[in-house]
């Protein structure tokens, strides 16, 4: 089995400034690439893709750089996807900074936590249409009441390629399919938009989730994009919060348990190495 782990994340509190880790919270230390092969022992993985960690943006070339110099200790490391604020004056040029690194793929400037809106405001959108002229893909990290205007944005950006993020975060700890499974449907019309099923477990509630809570959102995810357009991430360190690793890889297996073997290797494999133009091994 070939499995390609498309949201793997590690961080150095140490080094690195990350404002959004509340002090004292559980991911309040750094979470390393060693940890990370602890935790992953259990599963096949054999290429992965690291997505920044949403450090403050003068932090995005030096964790950009930082994850090249891991690569180098871990061959697996194959792709980035790094963050570029686009609303910033100089965005152009750490995109330029960003794109001399062989190993960018994408970027992502999250939409989540921001107000309502921000996902259409002319100067994200024209962002998104830079990085795409670059030849880069856009990364949608959003929850699911931001997915009407990520509708809209997708559509202003026809001409490039979306990767959405743990399938838009829907409510799962209040059960809240709708509107999130019509919306998702409307955003699987759109064909240069792929799913990530990943970050489940922690928009689930984190100590008394079931497997059947977060099997529904990922199986109505698979069927509405198709075998085709779905993607495997661990999401790690964020899914310690719930579970932890094993825990998310063994649910993805019970998603694809009654697959063909040729669906099951483009959700853990096939996909991913198109999407994220990883070499074939």
């Amino acid at each position: 089995m070939h499995v390609v782990d498309t949201h793997a994340h590690f961080w150095d509190v140490e080094h690195i400034n990350y404002p959004w880790i509340e002090a004292g919270s559980v991911f309040d230390r750094s979470f390393l690439l060693a940890d990370y092969q602890a935790r992953s022992a259990g599963a096949p993985i054999r290429q992965m893709v690291f997505v920044e960690c949403d450090a403050h943006p003068r932090c995005s070339v030096q964790e950009a750089e930082w994850v090249t110099a891991l690569a180098a200790e871990d061959r697996r490391i194959q792709a980035i996807v790094a963050r570029t604020s686009l609303l910033d004056d100089d965005r152009a040029a750490t995109l330029d900074h960003l794109g001399a690194l062989p190993l960018l793929r994408g970027i992502r400037d999250n939409i989540q936590n921001n107000p309502a809106g921000f996902a259409v405001a002319p100067r994200f959108v024209e962002g998104v249409q830079e990085v795409h002229r670059r030849g880069l893909h856009f990364e949608l990290c959003l929850t699911h009441h931001q997915l009407r205007e990520t509708i809209e944005l997708v559509d202003r950006c026809p001409d490039g390629q979306f990767v959405l993020d743990h399938c838009a975060k829907p409510d799962i700890a209040s059960v809240g399919r709708e509107p999130w499974a019509t919306e998702m449907a409307e955003m699987a019309e759109r064909a240069h938009v792929v799913c990530k099923i990943s970050g489940l477990i922690t928009e689930a509630d984190w100590h008394r989730w079931t497997p059947d809570d977060i099997l529904w959102y990922a199986r109505t995810a698979a069927e509405l994009f198709g075998p085709d357009r779905i993607l495997f991430g661990s999401d790690w360190p964020v899914s310690e919060a719930a579970g932890g690793f094993m825990t998310w890889f063994r649910l993805a297996d019970a998603l694809v348990a009654r697959w063909s073997e040729g669906d099951r290797d483009k959700f853990f494999r096939a996909n991913a190495q198109r999407v994220y133009r990883l070499a074939p091994e």
